[in-house]
């Protein structure tokens, strides 16, 4: 019988913020903040269809979060993680894969100046405009990944001011970079940066290494889509921008 594989997302897929979750006694916190207070909660019906899921199949996290971040998640995979929007692939010992991890740096060197190009554009329409915003490039492993911008205060009216703007910014430069946004949460990533491509390397990887195997992606935004089409299957959240989209369709 052929192995099976999910690759799934994380935040507002396995868990949420406690400001998403729904008024109740019973949530099971999954992630943590730096000073160690939790942050992020499952729901019984998440934390039940999880414990499902590493009953049934390896699973293996497709996350935006950096290294650190992914450290303070309480959930124990076997099989390591994909992580920077792809850029980086872990072992369960958590130390990089080389192969991929050399890939990344070659790629980010030719990114980085337009990335601090977006930055500096970024910050000078943030300021413009009167938004408070924090916008930085995240960096992991040494190596200059994407452009993370959020509303300091939490306001995603800030954001929805903003947004137009770096993507007029980008489409204007013909930059090779693609924006996402969900909720308070604005990034620009460069072309070569994608979780599908990792997606697809680590499923020949263990094409390889196992024959025919099943695989699943599972994840909430549109930027989940690409790797979620790698699959062979795919799993959406009922609360989910991309469940809001097919349900406007």
């Amino acid at each position: 019988m052929p192995k099976k594989f999910l690759f799934t997302d994380l935040d507002d897929t396995l868990f949420q913020s406690r400001r998403k979750c729904p008024e109740r006694d019973d949530l099971t916190p999954l992630a943590y903040l730096g000073d160690g207070s939790a942050h992020s909660f499952a729901t019984p019906a998440q934390h039940a269809l999880l414990a499902l899921f590493q009953r049934e199949m390896t699973v293996i996290p497709v996350t935006a979060r950096n290294a650190d971040a992914f450290s303070r998640v309480r959930i124990a995979f076997s099989h390591g993680a994909i992580i920077d929007h792809g850029g980086i692939i872990i072992g369960a010992d958590a130390q990089p894969d080389a192969r991929w991890l050399e890939h990344s740096a070659a790629q980010a060197a030719h990114s980085r100046p337009l990335l601090e190009a977006v930055l500096r554009q970024l910050a000078g329409r943030a300021s413009a405009l009167g938004v408070a915003v924090r916008a930085r490039i995240i960096e992991d492993f040494g190596i200059p990944l994407y452009l993370c911008a959020k509303s300091q205060e939490g306001d995603e009216r800030a954001l929805d001011a903003l947004e137009p703007a770096v993507r007029a910014c980008c489409d204007a430069a013909a930059l090779p970079f693609g924006v996402h946004r969900n909720g308070n949460n604005l990034s620009v990533l460069p072309a070569w940066l994608d979780k599908r491509h990792a997606v697809e390397y680590l499923i020949e990887r263990l094409r390889r290494e196992h024959g025919e195997i099943v695989t699943i992606g599972m994840g909430d935004s549109f930027s989940d889509l690409a790797f979620m089409h790698a699959c062979d299957y795919a799993l959406v959240p009922r609360a989910s921008q991309i469940a809001a989209r097919l349900e406007a369709a």
